[in-house]
This record gives structure tokens, sequence and C-alpha cells, in this order.
């Protein structure tokens, strides 16, 4: 099966780099020149990567389409090609709903949404989808962890709870910043907080759905350090700043579908 990618940008990246260096993939990969830099990049380091002059070059040459430019070219690029009834689509837009998709591929049917996120790259990290897809599910979970939903507008909580990344990173070099606020060297900080976030997140992943809102009150011996800093946390606000960041993105979302 030959798979191809118009738009080779950070995301495409990291998902070629998983199929290649996580999941083995050894099948033909074409890619478009968007980014060229990065799509030589790719060609050099896998033998399988083949760079496609045009966008209507890596359509006629793929199974699988996968679409990786800005949310205000996707109209304009998908129109301009010609995609067969046969194939498959794979769009990693955000904001751009199925029906659109659909009219701008069509005759092409099979049609799907996803969220790759960049630690797809190392094999890591949730890989959301939309409407479910057997065969895209055994494909991708060899990359990710594949989350599948037929409601779209569930799935766009999926692409709004995505924009938590750099708050993320900034929260861990906040932590770390603040350690060399205190003379710990950069490195050691950097480290520690890094590992810290790393190992609390592992064992996220090891709780049910049940049982994941219950981890925080199990870490707060009552009177304990963990107490006290929640506690502190919750009276900034914390978790309604969340909540309202991410209906803010929501909302976005549906404001552009």
């Amino acid at each position: 099966m030959t798979i191809g990618f118009i738009g080779t940008g950070v995301i495409s990246e990291a998902m070629i780099r998983g199929l290649c260096d996580v999941a083995g993939y050894t099948d033909q990969i074409v890619v478009s020149k968007r980014s060229f830099d990065r799509s030589k990049r790719l060609s050099e380091a896998y033998s399988n990567i083949t760079i496609c002059e045009t966008n209507a070059e890596v359509v006629d040459q793929s199974d699988w389409v996968f679409v990786g430019v800005l949310p205000d070219q996707v109209e304009m690029v998908l129109q301009a090609l010609s995609f067969k009834t046969t194939q498959k689509v794979i769009s990693l837009v955000a904001g751009v709903g199925l029906n659109d998709l659909k009219r701008y591929v069509y005759p092409c049917e099979h049609v799907i949404r996803a969220i790759p996120m960049p630690p797809i790259e190392f094999g890591k990290g949730p890989l959301a989808i939309c409407p479910s897809d057997q065969a895209f599910e055994t494909f991708a979970n060899k990359i990710g962890v594949v989350v599948s939903i037929n409601d779209e507008d569930q799935y766009n909580l999926f692409g709004a709870a995505s924009a938590l990344m750099s708050d993320f990173f900034a929260q861990i070099a906040s932590v770390s910043n603040w350690m060399q606020l205190h003379g710990l060297d950069p490195a050691a900080s950097a480290r520690y907080a890094s590992a810290l976030y790393e190992s609390l997140a592992f064992l996220a992943t090891k709780e049910s759905a049940e049982s994941l809102s219950l981890m925080s009150d199990a870490c707060q011996t009552p009177g304990g350090l963990n107490e006290q800093f929640f506690t502190f946390r919750q009276s900034c606000g914390i978790d309604q700043s969340l909540h309202d960041g991410l209906n803010q993105i929501l909302e976005r979302l549906k404001s552009n579908e």
C-alpha cells in the first residue's frame, strides 16, 4: 500500500518518522514538495520515501492520502485534485468538518479526521479519529493510542484538549525555572522537572476512567505538602481557568465548521 502526504509540516513529519522508526513501515510513502527542506530530509533518511513534484502526483500514486495543509488552504488545495472512489483520505487539519472534506474530495467517500500529536514520532500519545475505521485504527495503533469516535461534535473535544500542549510544556519549564531561581543547576532542574511530569503522566495511563479522578485525592495526606499546594492552586481558580480556556477553543473549532 502506498500512502501520500499533501503538506509535509511538523505533524506530518512526526507521523512519517513514527511509521518508519517505530512501526517498521516499509511500503512506499510519497510526500509533497511543500516544506521542501523537511521533505528532502525525510527522503534522505528513509529509502521508501519519494518527493513528488505536485500534489496531483501524490494523489495519483497513493491508496491513502494524508492532508496536512493549513485550514484556510484546504478547500483550494483539495478541490484542485482528482480523487478516486477507492481511496481513503485522512485529514490532519483542525477545524474543517467531514461534510466539507467529503465535498472537497468527491467522489472519494472514505474520509477520516485525525489528530496526531508530536510524540507520535516515538510511538507515544493519543491519536483521535472520526469516524471509526477499522483499517485505519489497526494502522494507527502501531504509532499511538487510537481513540475513535463517530460523533463529530464530541471529536472536537479532543481537538480542544490538544491545545493544552503549549501550556503543559510551559508548566514544566516554569517548575524548572523556579528551581534554578533557588540556585539549582539548569541541567539538573530540567532533568528533574521533565522526569517528574513524564512519570506522573505514565501513572495516569495505568488508571481506569473511574479511578482517574481519584488520583489527586490519593496523593493528599491531610496536612501534607501535596494538600497544601493543591489547596492553594484551587484557590487561584486553576480548574475554572482550565475549563474556560478549553471552552474558548471548543467554540472556535465549532465556529470554523
